[in-house]
């Protein structure tokens, strides 16, 4: 009798044993379920997306009506927003991980993965995705899922999304300068009253247009004198400009002192467009080109000839477009008959 006591005491501790060693080695055995239900296919029910990695950072995107806001302050681009919520409905598996690669893949996926938390409009959490890296030939992406009901997953898989071929993991990134929105005002019905447009170098070639619609359109000077005489059609073309005014980002790469020193100069431009919400301003420097830029990108006077310093309602200074930018550059000269 004591022998087969022994020998079933064995076997159990043994078969414990066995457990353990397979548990810890093999990466299939989790006390999670396999979960696989990545999309969401009603995007209008997400109110917040949280991001974050483990360093620390984090980007929270909050729906605040038609518009989502950047970590409480600032509007959010339009079209990272929209690239995120497509690819919330749109991702599926394309395969799962190989066994073999599997402990290799858990083990970088649990240093390098960002952590997507999605909510709805209640502010209840719907699932976390755990995006991780992509695979070799950069045509999936690991993921893992976590939900409230199933808790997290036993095993990643190799994400794809419809219509795409590529990375999915550089679609959450975690600069917020990235995810500002660089639009600053836009007019798409040309419904703003008043643009004044200043050269403060320059003040003959400064001008004012006032703006009540339709064929309804005044010119004057800089000292609000009205000229008689214009080009209405060359100024109504300008002012189609103003249907949508954005900077490029605001990562200029400058240091505090050197941004302080931009703004302490006299801007080349300053525009002002009055709306019913009131006035809002623009001022533009020039920018130095980098020492490395070739005549392409230099001008004679060592200007860069692509980009601009600019700062709107005197916030951040930020890089815009010359190729923008100088669309709005007319003196009044341009709008004036030279009979």
């Amino acid at each position: 009798m004591k022998k087969i006591v022994l020998l079933l005491l064995l076997v159990a501790i043994l078969g414990g044993i066995a457990f353990y060693l397979s548990s810890s080695n093999d990466p299939f055995k989790s006390e999670g379920v396999e979960q696989s239900d990545f999309a969401i296919a009603d995007t209008a029910s997400i109110g917040k997306i949280l991001i974050a990695d483990r360093s620390g950072r984090v980007v929270k995107l909050n729906r605040e009506g038609e518009q989502w806001l950047l970590n409480g302050k600032y509007p959010a681009r339009e079209d990272a927003i929209t690239t995120l919520l497509r690819t919330f409905k749109n991702i599926y598996i394309q395969r799962p991980v190989p066994r073999e690669a599997l402990e290799q893949v858990n083990t970088v996926m649990a240093t390098s993965t960002k952590k997507v938390e999605i909510y709805d409009l209640d502010g209840d959490l719907i699932k976390t995705w755990y995006v991780g890296h992509a695979t070799m030939d950069k045509k999936g992406t690991y993921m893992l899922l976590e939900t409230p009901k199933n808790g997290k997953s036993s095993v990643p898989f190799i994400m794809d999304m419809k219509g795409f071929i590529g990375m999915l993991n550089t679609r959450f990134f975690l600069d917020e300068n990235e995810w500002r929105s660089t639009m600053l005002l836009a007019y798409p019905e040309m419904n703003l009253n008043e643009i004044e447009v200043e050269y403060p170098t320059d003040e003959a070639s400064s001008f004012k247009v006032k703006y009540g619609g339709g064929n309804e359109i005044e010119l004057f000077t800089a000292d609000d004198n009205p000229i008689a005489v214009f080009d209405t059609s060359t100024l109504k073309d300008y002012m189609l400009n103003y249907k949508k005014m954005a900077f490029e980002n605001y990562r200029t790469g400058l240091s505090e002192v050197q941004i302080d020193s931009v703004r302490s100069t006299i801007p080349f431009q300053i525009i002002r467009v009055t709306d019913n919400s009131g006035r809002h301003e623009i001022k533009l420097w020039p920018k130095k080109a980098p020492d490395y830029a070739t005549g392409q990108k230099a001008d004679s006077t060592g200007l860069d000839r692509e980009r601009i310093y600019a700062v709107y309602n005197d916030g951040e200074l930020a890089l815009a477009q010359r190729f923008v930018w100088d669309k709005f550059r007319a003196p009044l000269g341009a709008f004036v008959s030279k009979e």
